[in-house]
């Protein structure tokens, strides 16, 4: 079960392991990802039929999601839960509308105009994990930006179960929003398949979404390729409490974590010995109570801990060092610790902000950095399907105020061609001007 530290008494390795979490563990699958993109690459559909097999435990002949199995998804899905989907993507749309990026422009001089113009990347693909658990809401959250943005091709990922079947929710919700290319693929051999393409599958520009260590092994080594979001992995929240934070709440938020993966990571920043000591006793009765007692058991033993420290720019130093996927600041006065954070995806404040609400219903995205990445990645949004272009206009008078700079800049980097641009631009125009005068 979880343990408790005293930062100040924490020792180095300890820290170091913590801070890694997960990631350390990249290494170790990198030459069998490597091998299993490299065969998708040579093999196409066969080789991921092959994975399928051995990781999925079902025989595929077709991996396109058929309208037959769409529309008996739909029979299956409970009216109040329909009801509830569609809120949820209300949310979403509400928060991510804000974020669409238009065209805009500037004249920073007369007669030179400067701008940026945003386009959808052409073609993604959405990841969507599966086997120990289904992730509509993953789906849901990495849809709804990428239509904003008017994405044309999108693509859905996501494993099967053992009758080589996919969730009905992940399907009703692709529905919603319209999403007719779905593949019943999973793990390592899907982002290869996205990357590269296959006899079934068409490649994309950029891969989005979630995975196990082997989907953010394979996302960072078909980077370059094409483009990812980030690399991210396994599930993972920090929260920072004092005397105020209820034991029950916070122990119920590390639960919820853990119950991810077995290589999810909760950690527990505190100054309070004494709700310390409540939490892990909290810990231990809610246990209990919840289903995937083996997968929390795992994950509380190993990359999470309760840590005291009675000073509290230790404590922000390290919750700045982990850079954690999710925070929670359930302390007296979060507003005044929130503009102490540098470093992390998404923030919750107070006591009554659980990650949950953000993983289910505010509309926030929810697929965000791991590992530390959050000190240089962003959260999935509208921005993650746009890329964009910069354009300038200038007419003839706008030329002649750049000239100067041109001329100067280039000689100090010898690159006399590039002036010559600029001024038979220059004389060109005069040349024209002395003919009109002649006449």
């Amino acid at each position: 079960m979880i343990k408790i530290y005293e930062l100040k008494n924490m020792p180095q390795e300890k820290r170091s392991f913590l801070i890694k979490r997960s990631s350390s563990d990249i290494e170790n699958v990198k030459d069998r990802v490597k091998s299993i993109i490299e065969d998708v690459c040579v093999n196409g559909d066969n080789a991921i039929r092959r994975y399928t097999e051995i990781f999925d435990g079902v025989k595929l002949e077709s991996f396109m999601v058929t309208r037959k199995e769409i529309e008996n998804a739909w029979k299956n899905i409970d009216e109040k839960l329909f009801c509830q989907i569609q809120k949820q993507i209300a949310y979403s749309k509400k928060f991510h509308e804000k974020q669409l990026r238009k065209e805009s422009k500037i004249e920073i001089e007369k007669g030179i105009l400067l701008g940026e113009k945003y386009t959808p990347i052409e073609s993604v693909g959405l990841y969507v994990p599966g086997g120990k658990a289904a992730y509509p809401t993953v789906l849901q959250i990495l849809a709804v930006p990428a239509k904003i943005a008017n994405v044309p091709r999108i693509v859905v990922c996501t494993p099967p179960n053992k009758d080589g079947r996919i969730s009905e929710f992940v399907l009703v919700i692709a529905d919603i929003l319209g999403i007719k290319e779905i593949y019943k693929i999973g793990g390592a051999q899907a982002i290869g398949a996205l990357a590269n393409g296959t006899e079934s599958i068409k490649p994309v520009k950029k891969v989005v979404g979630p995975g196990n260590i082997y989907v953010s092994c394979a996302k960072m080594l078909v980077f370059g390729k094409i483009d990812i979001d980030m690399p991210a992995g396994p599930s993972e929240v920090l929260i920072i409490a004092d005397s105020y934070a209820n034991p029950v709440f916070v122990a119920a938020d590390i639960l919820a974590r853990c119950e991810h993966d077995q290589n999810a990571s909760a950690i527990l920043l505190t100054d309070s010995k004494e709700l310390a000591i409540n939490v892990k006793r909290e810990i231990k009765r809610q246990f209990s109570n919840l289903k995937r007692k083996k997968i929390i058991k795992k994950s509380l033993s190993k990359y999470s801990a309760i840590i005291i420290s009675t000073k509290w720019d230790e404590i922000i130093d390290f919750a700045n060092e982990y850079a954690a996927e999710h925070l929670q600041l359930m302390v007296k006065s979060p507003w005044n610790l929130f503009k102490k954070i540098k470093n992390a995806g998404s923030i919750f404040l107070g006591n009554y902000a659980p990650v949950a609400v953000g993983d289910y219903a505010s509309g926030t995205n929810h697929v965000l950095p791991t590992g530390q990445y959050a000190k240089m990645f962003s959260p999935v949004g509208v921005e993650t399907f746009q890329k964009k272009s910069e354009f300038q206009y200038l007419t003839k008078k706008g030329i002649k105020k750049l000239e100067p700079i041109v001329k100067e800049l280039s000689a100090v980097e010898g690159l006399d061609g590039h002036y010559n641009s600029v001024k038979v631009r220059l004389e060109h125009e005069f040349r024209n001007c002395s003919k009109k005068k002649n006449k």
